[in-house]
């Protein structure tokens, strides 16, 4: 009797196996699990974002309606529906470490002459929810009741989530604005903070999925603090509008990544600033500026502008621009400028413009994927100037309209071809063409053009403005 042979089918695992494992790194990737910027990335950081929140089922726990009229003290978990006010008092919660509070702010007003309006000593979450419009406001001293790091008009030393469609407007007569000394995140909501130094402040992480902020600090706009921590210390912007109106530094942290969001900063300093300032190693391509191969600051999307006095977009380590919009109006002085990266510059995608002083100016980097070009011109230019750029065919390429007076442009974009030649316009009149030779194209003579260390490329065409 014939024995039928036993068909081999193993190669449809291995198949379907291989299509599984696509499929996972492909979600991996659209959920940002890791943020290394590219295969060109020195580094790669995963970022580790708690969502406990999101796991809570309220229904739960008990819900108290609360008419507030004085200070309210919170010792036991479950949602909070808040109305009234407090003329001068606040709100303390007091739970057990692994317990949660949710706050409904309903068209809310505290004030606290003496302390913060809302204060978390422990738990494991606080939510608090915004409906309506709602105004909270701290002393500008504390009472010596209160620990010396209890520094915020609202402060939580549980993790602290605030979502919502209704509005907070909150002005921090002491220190800061907002701040949460474990995780901080936002998932909707509108918020006009004026604070005495920070406006946003998460020890371990901030993370902006959505909402709309408008923010003046005396301090710092938005930072993470932690250090220590490999997988904190980060700020993630996922979506939302940010205008930080007045700051020192706009946004600090370790690791800051933007995924999407519109976004305006104006600061004394620096714009965007990743920096671990605890430890430093030798910069051998910039000896004046510490380097840290853990700070990054990865653009991935959105639209970003920076007006800054300071550097513009500043990492100890890496900068990457791997998507979206980046519009930088630099410093006016030569001891700053509008890219400054300790480790190198790294563009792949997207579009960036970013013009400032000639004397330590950065290009977009040499080991880019985007051809780039780093522009000094002869003389500096005024406020105001237009800068275009066109093709051959008078195409404009790119182009802006500068805020502050400039002497050098780094700009980067898909539209840049290797050995195609463009034209610079300065104010509707020619000033120079040139052809892309390099990844960076260096026009004109001048500064450091530190982006992506020397030989970056030759300097091309002709200076001076044409009539």
């Amino acid at each position: 009797m014939d024995v039928a042979k036993k068909k081999d089918y193993s190669w449809c695992w291995w198949l379907a196996g291989g299509a599984l494992l696509l499929a996972l790194i492909g979600v991996a990737v659209a959920l940002n699990f890791n943020f290394g910027a590219t295969s060109d990335s020195a580094t790669s950081d995963t970022i580790n974002i708690d969502n406990g929140d999101a796991k809570i089922n309220w229904d739960n726990y008990p819900t108290y309606e609360v008419e507030l009229s004085g200070s309210y003290n919170i010792t036991a978990p479950g949602t909070y529906h808040l109305t009234g006010s407090i003329e001068d008092g606040g709100i303390s919660v007091k739970i057990a470490d692994n317990a949660v509070v949710r706050l409904i702010l309903d068209n809310v007003s505290i004030k606290n002459s003496s302390g913060p309006a809302i204060a978390c000593y422990s738990g494991d979450d606080l939510v608090i929810e915004l409906v309506g419009s709602n105004y909270l406001e701290d002393g500008a001293s504390y009472s010596s009741t209160y620990d010396e790091d209890v520094k915020g008009a609202v402060y939580s030393k549980a993790d602290l989530t605030f979502t919502g469609d209704g509005s907070l407007t909150l002005k921090a007569n002491y220190q800061d604005g907002i701040v949460s000394k474990d995780d901080l995140k936002f998932n909707g909501g509108s918020y006009n903070i004026v604070a005495k130094d920070d406006g946003i402040r998460g020890k371990d992480s901030v993370y902006i999925a959505d909402g709309v902020f408008v923010i003046s600090a005396s301090g710092d706009g938005i930072k993470s603090t932690n250090t220590t921590d490999s997988d904190k210390g980060f700020v993630l912007i996922v979506g939302g509008e940010i205008s930080i109106k007045k700051s020192y530094e706009g946004i600090e942290a370790r690791t800051i990544i933007i995924d999407g969001g519109e976004i305006a900063i104006f600061s004394n300093d620096d714009g965007i600033n990743a920096t671990v300032a605890s430890t430093s190693t030798t910069n051998n391509r910039n000896p004046m500026m510490d380097t840290n191969e853990n700070s990054s600051l990865i653009i991935n999307g959105g639209d970003v502008y920076v007006n800054a006095a300071g550097d513009g977009l500043d990492s100890n380590g890496y900068i990457y621009i791997n998507g979206g919009k980046v519009v930088v109006d630099g410093p006016t002085n030569s001891g700053n400028g509008a890219l400054d990266a300790g480790l190198g510059i790294v563009m792949n995608g997207g579009t960036a413009v970013a013009v400032g002083a000639s004397g330590m100016a950065e290009s977009l980097g040499a080991n880019s994927s985007i051809y780039n070009i780093s522009v000094f011109f002869n003389s500096t230019l005024a406020k105001g100037t237009k800068i275009e750029i066109k093709n051959s065919a008078g195409e404009t390429i790119l182009e802006h309209t500068a805020a502050k007076a400039f002497a050098h442009l780094a700009a980067g974009t898909a539209g840049f071809e290797l050995g195609e030649t463009y034209m610079i316009y300065v104010n509707g009149e020619e000033y120079t063409t040139f052809t892309i030779s390099n990844i960076t194209t260096t026009v004109g003579n001048g500064g450091y053009n530190m982006g992506g260390g020397p030989n970056q490329g030759g300097a091309t065409g002709q200076q001076g403005v044409r009539r």
